[in-house]
């Protein structure tokens, strides 16, 4: 669906605060407030939020309104199982359909690699880019795979990843910066050994759901 620029600009404005917490958990998004705020009509604003309520960022309630979607250790591990089958199956397409050509997964570790450690007293949007830098490999190597269905699935779960991963991860204070992993895929991808591939993506997924896991705090954002 084609969205206006206003319209993309707002999904963008209230994703990035749903993601770093600036909207919280449950907080509840008046439209007619955010109107007058924005000094904008209701229309786009709507359309906004269907976006995000598809992306599952928010949930809409009748009679009740709309507000930000929970977030919990359920929630969080079936987001990770998946995103887990998504990118195991978009290797399995890479296998079944022969693609040779990995650009656009090497401009993604280029960009990785481009990455300097942040501190904690690093803006919330230089955590997030960092964030979404080391996630983007993932976008791309599923988009890459061809199937627009399997890409439009991950797609929904892509910000909620995102999502878990900055709050837990840096309010935890601790952020693995895992180039190697990727430069792994890459590799195996482009040698044809796929079952290695689809093993370090497991291992990549799992090792990375298990630190939003050990973060003790989320339970008091929930």
């Amino acid at each position: 669906m084609q969205f206006s620029v206003l319209t993309q600009n707002l999904i963008y404005i209230l994703r990035k605060k749903i993601i770093i917490g600036e909207l919280k958990p449950g907080q509840n998004i008046n439209e007619i407030k955010l109107s007058k705020s924005l000094n904008i009509s209701r229309s786009p604003i709507r359309e906004a939020l269907r976006t995000l309520e598809n992306e599952r960022l928010v949930i809409y309630i009748p009679r009740k309104g709309t507000s930000v979607s929970n977030i919990s250790l359920e929630d969080l591990s079936e987001i990770y199982q998946l995103r887990e089958m998504i990118e195991c199956f978009a290797i399995n397409l890479l296998e079944e359909k022969n693609i040779q050509t990995y650009e656009n997964l090497n401009l993604c570790v280029d960009r990785m690699i481009g990455l300097e450690a942040l501190s904690q007293s690093a803006s919330p949007e230089e955590k997030l880019n960092y964030v979404e830098t080391l996630a983007e490999f993932h976008l791309e190597m599923v988009k890459i795979a061809g199937n627009k269905r399997l890409f439009d699935s991950y797609v929904t779960i892509y910000s909620n990843i995102n999502r878990y991963v900055f709050l837990c991860v840096f309010i935890q204070g601790v952020l693995e910066h895992r180039v190697d992993d990727h430069i792994k895929i890459v590799k195996y991808l482009k040698e044809k050994k796929y079952n290695e591939a689809r093993q370090t993506v497991k291992d990549h997924v799992r090792h990375a759901c298990e630190e939003c896991n050990s973060f003790k705090g989320l339970s008091s954002l929930i």
